[in-house]
């Protein structure tokens, strides 16, 4: 009889032991993560970066137990899809196409379609030559040439009747009044030409003050369209991307937008091979998202022959996923108070990314 009390005992202490193994598993949420730098940092077994920040100051404000899972994208997406995972704090973009699968939280963080592709090395004197025959260079020259004329003309109508001898007749004067307004606006002030009448004094003192804004602003644009700019790149927009070989993520919501735009693209798992084949000009540009390629172009040591061409052309709105809306709802109301709140200003300039309120 005793043996058998104390097997029943036994019997319901492994029962409750294990139904209280089952609560405490129900009550710890699964939190699938992908590494997505500057939002997922994995360093071994140890998770940090925007995403992660936020999502632990939403947990301690809620009193919500969790381990991390990792995963790659597609499985990531599947594993959200069948509910494997309670939720996913990397920043996913909402798409229409995600919102028939499962649920999204508020958005945490908007960001660009990026393009990273290589910046173009130019000979120095051929690209001189190029920007002295551009058409910006031509049009600072001619509207300089234009005011100087005006100014020359306004002087030299004011002075043809009384100080004939310096501002004559005909073309003959115009040219004195224009030689007179280069040479007061460059201060070079050769004394040949000076006006008498006190109209002109009166518009050589206008001249005198508007030439110093006008050569210092026309000085600095001609100098910039003179200026051989490093950050220039075949690729100029989405149309460009057509013409050469691309990559991006498989499964994203940039391999989404590219197939909307019709454009052919090799898929890669790691964002950090597309930027290394893109330096070795394996492939000429990598879409994704802007704020983690600015990150990771940087963090590679690649900014100096990479650069990366937001486009206008897609939002990227950031949020976390899950299958489960309840715990959505349940979720928005603390990180709507987060990230309205001045420690997500803190979160972003930590990771080096900007704060946008």
């Amino acid at each position: 009889m005793k043996a058998r009390l104390i097997s029943f005992l036994l019997f319901i202490f492994i029962l409750n032991s294990s139904l209280f193994s089952q609560i405490n598993k129900s009550d710890t949420l699964i939190i699938g993560v992908k590494e997505s730098p500057p939002f997922i940092i994995v360093e071994g077994k140890e998770y940090k970066g925007v995403s992660v920040d936020l999502w632990e100051n939403i947990a301690d404000k809620m009193r919500i137990a969790y381990r991390f899972r990792e995963y790659d994208l597609p499985t990531l997406l599947d594993a959200l899809e069948k509910n494997e995972v309670h939720l996913s704090i990397n920043p996913l973009t909402v798409t229409a196409e995600r919102l028939d699968r499962f649920g999204f939280t508020q958005p945490f963080y908007v960001t660009n379609i990026g393009i990273a592709t290589r910046i173009q090395a130019e000979s120095t004197i051929i690209g001189f030559i190029k920007k002295l025959f551009s058409i910006e260079f031509m049009q600072a020259i001619f509207l300089l040439f234009l005011i100087i004329f005006i100014f020359g003309l306004i002087l030299w109508l004011a002075e043809r009747k009384h100080n004939h001898e310096q501002f004559g007749k005909g073309l003959h004067g115009l040219g004195d009044g224009i030689w007179w307004s280069a040479v007061t606006m460059t201060t070079v002030g050769y004394g040949d030409k000076a006006p008498r009448t006190g109209w002109g004094r009166v518009i050589s003192v206008v001249w005198m003050f508007t030439a110093v804004v006008v050569i210092s602003s026309f000085t600095a644009g001609i100098a910039s369209s003179l200026t051989i700019n490093q950050l220039e790149s075949s690729i100029k927009d989405v149309g460009d991307l057509k013409k050469v070989r691309v990559g991006t993520i498989g499964g994203s919501a940039s391999a989404e937008f590219l197939k909307e735009y019709d454009i052919i693209f090799y898929e890669y798992t790691d964002i950090d091979k597309g930027l290394q084949d893109v330096d070795q000009d394996k492939i000429q540009a990598f879409v994704y998202d802007e704020a983690i390629l600015r990150y990771l172009v940087k963090d590679m040591k690649l900014h100096e022959r990479i650069i990366i061409i937001p486009s206008a052309y897609s939002k990227e709105y950031f949020a976390f996923t899950s299958g489960d809306y309840e715990l959505i709802n349940k979720l928005n109301p603390a990180l709507i108070s987060t990230i309205e709140s001045p420690l997500w200003k803190t979160i972003l300039e930590r990771y080096g990314l900007d704060y946008k309120k």
